[in-house]
């Protein structure tokens, strides 16, 4: 429970800051650049993001978070959101896929996302494949054709993530590899990448378990 409180603390502070850098910027050149759609009143902005299967509605500069699905917006959501909105370069994506490993800066830490991200979902979907797709596919994911199953997640509007699964047979055990678009850097820090990767793995995780029954997942 303290270390709960510790971390909603730090949140706490870091979506502060970025709030504050928000205030200090161009919005509207914020929100295009994060091919963010928006609309301008007297009170101020109103932004609509759209963040895995669901519709984030921002409202600037009161920094109001309403979600089209769900009945709170977390401290995690809304940090990762607005380090989005700051940071977005407004590179075109190159769809030029590339591992996390890769990535400028991110190689020393791959133990760390293989942990938080790969892990859970080589336990989950190791032996059903059908699951890991049809869970991807409710998150509005696009099928690919990888490995014995992929799909391609939008997080956020310019952070494509696609995950690959191998099922396990007689030879290999099974394994998962996610593959981002090489301007990923270009739209969020790097210690965020590794947050919204393992946003999605839970997604994904969450997903298949509401479609199976628990013994399957």
């Amino acid at each position: 429970m303290i270390e709960i409180l510790k971390k909603q603390k730090v949140y706490k502070i870091v979506l502060e800051d970025a709030c504050n850098q928000l205030r200090k910027s161009n919005i509207e050149e914020r929100f295009q650049k994060s091919g963010i759609a928006y609309m301008k009143s007297e009170k101020g902005y109103k932004a609509e993001i759209p963040f895995f299967d669901e519709i984030i509605t921002m409202f600037y500069p009161e920094f109001k978070f309403i979600s089209s699905i769900s009945a709170v917006v977390n401290l995690v959501t809304k940090v990762i959101i607005l380090h989005y909105i700051n940071f977005a370069s407004g590179k075109t994506l190159t769809m030029n896929q590339i591992s996390y490993e890769d990535i400028p800066g991110c190689k020393h830490y791959m133990p760390v996302f293989e942990k938080r991200v790969t892990k859970p979902l080589v336990n989950a979907f190791g032996l059903n494949r059908d699951a890991f797709l049809e869970a991807g596919k409710s998150l509005n994911g696009l099928e690919e054709t990888y490995g014995d199953a992929s799909f391609t997640l939008y997080p956020l509007p310019r952070v494509p993530i696609t995950f690959i699964l191998w099922v396990a047979d007689e030879e290999f055990p099974p394994a998962v590899r996610v593959l981002f678009d090489d301007t990923i850097s270009s739209y969020l820090p790097l210690e965020d990448i590794t947050v919204i990767a393992r946003l999605a793995a839970m997604r994904i995780i969450k997903a298949a378990k509401i479609l199976y029954s628990q013994d399957e997942i």
